[in-house]
């Protein structure tokens, strides 16, 4: 072979060499012995089994300005830290020196225009205070005085979970707080939230029965219960696109991400708390039988639930709101 066409194929298997190997460094890191290991994508630390091995990170509440004082508590916006991000939300002190116990609240979906720290937990937060309850509600990252929320679209989602994890992890920072009497409280998307919080707790107790957490159930008001990402699909069709956006956001990660490991209807059996569902059959943000449909399954694996309906209410559990928070003040006294 004459060394001028010798030289040529070196000079192109150099390049395809070094072509390969540039085209694989997403997906290829070489430690300092030499050894390649395989890198992880961003989200996979949300997906269910990654947050059971998660070490939650406790950050000092810090109380800010007063929204509001009663004769029976007073309200404050807080702060805490989650993720690399500074969180708001509202917090309640009963008047007292002796609260009956903290109840951690996550709201449905709102939207940003008009969004102030509260809104859709406000209201039920008031009654609870009123009857000796801390509350505490964050606004969660891009609400309210809370840092921007990730830039891709699933990746804010996926997070709200562990910004609720920390949140419990810091509670010991308040004095006011009985660690031994946390609940959990969730609307809407708010709800799909604390089912998936009730999961991981629920595992991470089954692994390890002297792990620090003690939360004693979850009351869902209207749960967003089905499995992600038709979760998020059945409401696309609201978005000014029609949904056209997020459904090639979703269609991104379905094709980087293996959805089921970040989906609720897979992991119902890692629930170890007792959970009250209250559901209204004129919801028409989330249809009763899906929740019909997830008691049959917490039936079905032995869970410890109590299923409430209610004929004519709407997704804000109107016009049966007092009997439901009502039903929640005594649920929460029998644990």
């Amino acid at each position: 072979m004459k060394r001028g066409v010798r030289l040529i194929l070196l000079l192109a298997l150099i390049g395809v060499g070094t072509w390969f190997y540039l085209g694989n460094q997403n997906e290829r890191v070489v430690s300092p012995q030499g050894e390649a290991t395989v890198a992880e994508k961003p989200y996979e630390k949300y997906s269910f089994e990654r947050l059971v091995a998660r070490e939650d990170k406790a950050s000092q509440i810090e109380i800010g300005r007063e929204i509001t004082k009663t004769d029976e508590y007073s309200s404050y916006v807080f702060y805490y830290q989650s993720e690399r991000r500074r969180i708001s939300g509202q917090l309640n002190l009963p008047t007292g020196l002796h609260p009956v116990g903290v109840i951690v609240m996550a709201r449905g979906y709102v939207e940003k225009d008009g969004y102030t720290t509260g809104t859709g937990t406000r209201n039920a937060a008031a009654i609870y205070a009123k009857n000796g309850y801390i509350t505490i509600a964050p606004d969660f990252s891009g609400y309210g005085e809370s840092d921007q929320e990730d830039e891709n679209a699933l990746g804010a989602r996926l997070v709200k979970p562990v910004e609720i994890l920390d949140l419990i992890a810091s509670l010991s920072s308040l004095s006011q707080v009985d660690l031994n009497k946390v609940y959990l409280w969730g609307h809407s998307n708010g709800g799909q939230i604390m089912l998936s919080v009730a999961e991981v707790l629920g595992k991470r107790k089954s692994v390890n029965p002297y792990s620090r957490e003690s939360v004693l159930g979850a009351t869902l008001w209207a749960p967003v219960s089905k499995p992600f990402p038709y979760n998020i699909l059945f409401y696309t069709d609201e978005a000014e696109d029609q949904g056209k956006w997020l459904r090639s956001e979703i269609a991104k990660f379905e094709a980087e991400y293996d959805v089921f490991k970040y989906s609720i209807d897979k992991y119902l059996d890692w629930i170890e708390m007792p959970l009250v569902i209250h559901q209204g059959t004129v919801d028409d943000a989330v249809p009763v039988t899906w929740n019909r449909e997830l008691g049959e399954r917490l039936k079905e694996q032995d869970k410890s639930y109590t299923y409430y309906e209610y004929p004519g209410a709407d997704h804000n559990m109107r016009p049966q709101w007092n009997m439901v928070v009502s039903r929640d003040l005594g649920w929460f006294e029998s644990l």
